[in-house]
């Protein structure tokens, strides 16, 4: 760059504002970033949704149960290939802090429709195999000390029982934090109104194209029973829980959209103070001949380079904290906490254009000035 050099001492000519300003955008960059990655997490099971899943519930709400016969005939419904009870247990292990999620399912048919969680085939069988087998999630294994043949006992407020299990596997993939054991394990110790009951039924299509069909023909199957049914794809499920949090997404977007407008402010306080500084130095660089579009590149590119500094440095610390740190193991619900490529890039765009849009007005104005005007200037 022609003014290379020349940016870079006027940059350093008051060392304390630099630093403060670039510490500031960095940090407010980090904020953006975190509450970024916060709204990435809320969407997550949308996203990654299997298209040939569907959710079967109660279509009063999650709160009320289907009798476990459903699961027959949802399985005699044309397309279907598989359908698993997928019974939220609420199962509490020690106390009441140690929670994490945990469901009874089929295990057989259980492997066949969640491939996507990742155990050896020897772990699969003593799963299956044993009734009284769980297997549990790589990071409930890290934030619990949980180890293969290890019997765990977990307190459900909801079924008022504490049933012991035995844990068979750990797998890797999917949500990890979650623990899955046998249906028939805990009904056959449940309260004879949660007998025969499943909270909700998963359930898999041979095809996507089937999907709407079959979540129509089980609705309409149920629609006069005591307990009529609402089957949705996966990702259609997941958005009902994305829907919860509606309110706090959109107040989250309203806080970054502060912190980009205070970023601003504080950039453009700091250029234009800068600015005033060295306005009788524009009268001068003037009079030695050099063009208005070229004073106002030097403040342009004074501010850019100040903005991609901080920008470099919040957006490095976000992406090196948020990997070495897996803060999802301790926040529930979240199935990771990285920050995305494109959230990083996007952070990084932010602070480019903040940085250009802080100091645009200040360097035409003061681009503008005659020369005796500039040379006049007392500031």
């Amino acid at each position: 760059m022609k003014f290379g050099r020349l940016i870079l001492k006027n940059i350093f000519r008051n060392k304390r504002r630099t630093f403060l300003t670039i510490t500031s955008l960095a940090f407010s960059l980090f904020l953006m970033i975190t509450l970024a990655t916060i709204l990435t997490e809320f969407s997550r099971g949308a996203d990654k949704a299997n298209p040939l899943r569907m959710f079967c519930r109660h279509s009063v709400a999650l709160t009320f149960r289907l009798p476990i016969a459903y699961q027959a005939r949802m399985a005699a419904v044309p397309g279907v290939t598989h359908v698993t009870p997928f019974s939220w247990f609420g199962g509490i292990y020690k106390e009441q802090k140690n929670f994490f999620a945990n469901f009874s399912v089929d295990p057989a048919i259980f492997r066949e429709t969640y491939t996507e969680l990742q155990m050896s085939d020897a772990e699969w069988q003593a799963f299956i195999a044993d009734r009284q087998g769980a297997i549990v999630g790589s990071k409930l294994v890290k934030l619990y000390g949980f180890q293969v043949g290890q019997r765990v006992t977990l307190k459900s407020d909801i079924f008022n029982i504490s049933p012991e299990f035995i844990i068979r596997g750990v797998y890797n993939g999917g949500d990890d934090k979650t623990m899955y054991f046998h249906y028939d394990y805990i009904n056959e110790m449940s309260p004879a109104h949660f007998k025969d009951h499943a909270g909700t039924y998963s359930l898999t299509a041979a095809t996507a194209a089937d999907v709407p069909r079959i979540c129509q023909a089980i609705d309409s199957m149920f629609l006069n029973s005591d307990a009529p049914t609402k089957t949705e794809s996966e990702r259609e499920f997941a958005l009902s829980f994305q829907a919860m949090y509606g309110s706090v997404q959109q107040f989250m977007y309203g806080i970054m959209a502060a912190i980009i407008f205070s970023l601003l402010l504080v950039l453009a306080n700091s250029m234009a103070m800068n600015v005033r500084e060295r306005t009788r130095e524009v009268g001068t660089l003037k009079a030695l001949g050099f063009q208005r579009k070229t004073i106002a590149g030097l403040f342009v590119g004074e501010s850019v380079f100040l903005a991609a500094v901080g920008g470099v440095i919040g957006v490095g610390a976000s992406a090196l904290i948020y990997r070495s740190f897996d803060l999802s193991l301790y926040i529930p619900n979240f199935a990771s906490f990285i920050p995305t490529p494109e959230t990083l890039a996007l952070a990084f765009v932010v602070a480019l254009t903040v940085g250009a849009a802080s100091i645009f007005y200040s360097a035409l104005r003061v681009s503008g000035m005659t020369i005796a005007d500039a040379l006049r200037s007392t500031e």
